[in-house]
């Protein structure tokens, strides 16, 4: 049996505090995500919605710390100081009940920090992420009508107790194409031996009243039914805190690890609602009329947990833990893992440890069964669902550093891949133009921009210009539509872009083009005199330089 530790929840709290007030070190993401998360718990807010909300403020405290980063390269005031105003422009909108403890962290956390250049331009990294990310998440879908409607024969009874979430299924995603992108077939058929197995198992060990439950498992079970973002995020701390990780690089595997598994929960309850499968109490209880010879019912039989309010298949936790752990291998490298720990208030704050992933997991999918909620079939889905939502946020986010400091607003949809990454230096072009009702009488308006490609040896690698397009070399040539931006992070640059591209030219080195990113933009702005009658017709060339990151879906 695992060793189980109880510790002081005032304790944590205190000491929690003291370290987020520390000046910027490794684990200064890792202080905040800690605190946010009892933030969250103490919101009543229910599982998907909490989830919802780590993933915007993790996200939002990623880009802070790329922004910060990109200022001011290895300071670690300006990074302690995004991170603190990341987490609290964000939290302090979204669970608005708990301000006053926000910035109660928030000030003593800045005020350990060293006033002058960096910890200003740290806040105004965090500050201006957090609105982006707030902005971009605004229309996601989670405050959308509940639409949800049981089924029942007219005048029927059905349980009144409403149902979890139902609009979740059409969220807007942070890394998947759609909601049913990773849906699984349906639950097994009711006269297959599969379908057996799973009943029979799950009456067998998740039984209120169970005597084939052996004491460990009946302690998992109680561990395992919190389901409230901290008994995730411990585990993912368990990696953060490993000697020589940097703020970046922990900045960027809770963004990744929290995107993960709010899109986990917007993909099960996309299958949950799809299916509407029984759970297991209602099949026990009508072991008699699913057509089976093989499950017998059984009156009364209740599980040993509450059950959740939604459909059983598949299993929600399971494709949490299945998400996590594709990114935890993925983070170690084929290294060896740090020893994995969380606790649980359901256990009485008593804390399980883990030496693999592989562990964890198992872990948390039996503890479903043996909770009396979900069926072996239902567990082994959610793992294998959760392990594939996790490659996407290997793949986009935690495993992308020549993209790190892009906004996560500007990323492509669906699968695409980065396929080179140029740089242009030239001009952009613009001309004063009469405008009725501008303060000057006119307004300088973009033409075009002119500018030469250098590839990532330095050499000339095309042209780029008006529509706007860019054309290699070798006739290849794509022009775009911008589909989303973000103001530059530093001052006096052009906007970071995203586009959608289509060729028009031959086939060559831009033809499979689908998507341009324009960041790390320099210079390119508006002429700052003004545009009055005297230089209606006037043109300015503006130097400027930036990246584009080609992508190819």
């Amino acid at each position: 049996m695992k060793h189980l530790i109880r510790t002081s929840a005032t304790c944590v709290g205190v000491a929690v505090l003291l370290a987020v007030a520390a000046p910027a070190r490794a684990d200064v993401v890792t202080d905040w995500n800690m605190l946010a998360g009892d933030w969250i718990v103490q919101a009543k807010i229910g599982t998907p919605p909490a989830n919802r909300v780590m993933a915007i403020v993790q996200t939002a405290v990623h880009e802070a710390v790329n922004a910060a980063e990109l200022q001011h390269p290895g300071d670690a005031v300006a990074s302690a100081a995004a991170v603190a105003a990341a987490n609290r422009a964000s939290l302090v909108k979204l669970l608005p009940q708990q301000a006053a403890a926000i910035a109660g962290a928030y000030d003593t956390a800045i005020g350990r920090l060293a006033d002058g250049t960096a910890r200003s331009a740290g806040i105004a990294a965090g500050e201006q992420a957090a609105a982006r990310v707030l902005a971009w998440r605004s229309d996601d879908g989670a405050n959308a009508a509940d639409r949800y409607r049981p089924h029942a024969a007219p005048g029927a009874y059905v349980p009144t107790t409403g149902v979890a979430a139902p609009q979740w299924p059409q969220r807007k995603l942070w890394l998947m194409r759609d909601g049913a992108q990773f849906r699984p077939g349906p639950p097994p058929a009711l006269d297959s031996a599969t379908w057996a197995r799973d009943y029979n198992e799950v009456k067998a060990l998740g039984s209120k009243a169970s005597r084939e439950r052996t004491p460990e498992q009946n302690e998992i079970a109680r561990f395992w039914e919190y389901s409230l973002p901290p008994i995730y995020h411990a585990v993912l701390r368990s990696v953060a805190a490993a000697p020589g990780r940097s703020v970046a690089q922990n900045a960027r595997l809770f963004a990744a690890a929290s995107q993960a598994m709010d899109d986990a929960l917007i993909a099960v309850l996309d299958a949950k609602y799809h299916y509407g499968f029984w759970r297991p109490v209602t099949a026990i209880r009508n072991g008699d009329r699913d057509g089976s010879p093989a499950t017998d019912v059984e009156h009364g039989w209740v599980p040993l947990i509450d059950n959740p309010t939604h459909p059983e298949y598949p299993s929600a936790h399971s494709i949490l833990a299945g998400a996590l752990g594709e990114l935890l291998k993925a983070e170690a490298g084929g290294q060896p893992m740090p020893e994995l720990a969380t606790s649980s208030p359901t256990a009485g704050g008593a804390t399980r440890r883990w030496a693999s992933v592989d562990a964890f997991t198992r872990e948390v999918a039996h503890a479903r069964i043996w909770e009396g909620i979900h069926y072996r079939t239902s567990v082994e889905v959610g793992l294998d669902m959760g392990r594939r939502i996790g490659a996407l946020a290997v793949q986009q986010v935690a495993q992308a550093p020549a993209t790190a400091g892009v906004p996560q607003a500007l990323a492509p949809r669906g699968a695409s891949t980065l396929i080179e990454r140029v740089v242009a230096r030239g001009v952009q072009i613009y001309e004063c133009r009469p405008e009725a009702g501008a303060a000057a009488g006119g307004r300088w308006v973009l033409v075009a921009p002119e500018a030469e490609l250098l590839d990532a040896r330095g050499a000339a690698a095309g042209r780029h210009g008006g529509g706007p397009t860019w054309e290699a070399f070798d006739g290849s040539r794509i022009v775009g539509t911008v589909e989303a931006r973000a103001d530059a992070p530093q001052g006096a640059a052009i906007p970071w872009l995203l586009l959608s591209t289509r060729s028009v030219g031959g086939a060559g080195r831009f033809s499979r083009v689908s998507h341009v990113q324009r960041v790390n933009t320099t210079g390119g702005v508006a002429p700052q005199r003004a545009c009055d009658g005297a230089a209606h017709g006037a043109s300015e060339r503006v130097p400027y330089t930036a990246d584009y990151l080609f992508y190819a879906s």
